[in-house]
């Protein structure tokens, strides 16, 4: 039995570790293939989705009207959601579920062990975050040029990406900070398992 869980242990950590060499590639990807590429067509300008501390309704207006007249930056943005943008909310949020399975949410919040209910809640914040990625991504997609919405639809989906976007930063955020306290529980503790 003690075999088949080290297996499957190991197995875990070699998915992880392959997720993670996705992770970065295509953050890399992202970052100096379509980053980069708009900022240099946009005159400096940055494209929403790389705002960590988020955005308001008035900048998707601003970006929707800017991308209508400028058919070069709209075109890398669609690329990149048509692109790597397809694939990297998946594996990150996949990267995320396995760190989290490898660590294996314990331990105490405020002198009580945690329910079992709060373990599958904060087991779901990576496909949470995987879901809200999607979602930004879909929103850009029927938004920016050349796609061409309704002024209703334009008005709902200036109110919801800013809404959508801090919501993605959040889950990112609290999985990020969860699975560095679990972590350091697992080492701290005295049967947990410390690296050799």
């Amino acid at each position: 039995m003690t075999d088949r869980a080290s297996g499957n242990a190991r197995s875990l950590q070699g998915l992880a570790a392959i997720l993670a060499a996705l992770s970065l590639a295509l953050f890399a990807w992202i970052q100096a293939g379509f980053v980069r590429a708009f900022s240099d067509a946009a005159a400096g300008q940055s494209m929403l989705d790389v705002r960590i501390a988020g955005y308001e309704s008035e900048d998707v207006l601003a970006m929707l009207r800017y991308l209508r007249e400028h058919p070069d930056p709209a075109s890398i943005l669609r690329s990149m959601y048509l692109g790597p943008e397809l694939i990297f909310p998946l594996v990150l949020g996949g990267l995320l579920f396995c760190l989290m399975r490898l660590v294996g949410p314990s331990g105490f919040f405020f002198g009580r062990p945690i329910p079992p209910g709060a373990k599958t809640v904060i087991f779901c914040l990576p496909i949470v975050y995987t879901l809200v990625d999607y979602a930004e991504n879909i929103a850009g997609l029927m938004l920016y040029p050349p796609a061409t919405p309704s002024d209703a639809t334009v008005s709902l989906l200036a109110s919801l990406l800013p809404i959508i976007v801090r919501l993605k930063f959040l889950t990112l955020v609290v999985t990020v900070i969860l699975l560095a306290r679990f972590a350091i529980f697992r080492y701290l503790s005295p049967d947990g398992s410390r690296p050799s």
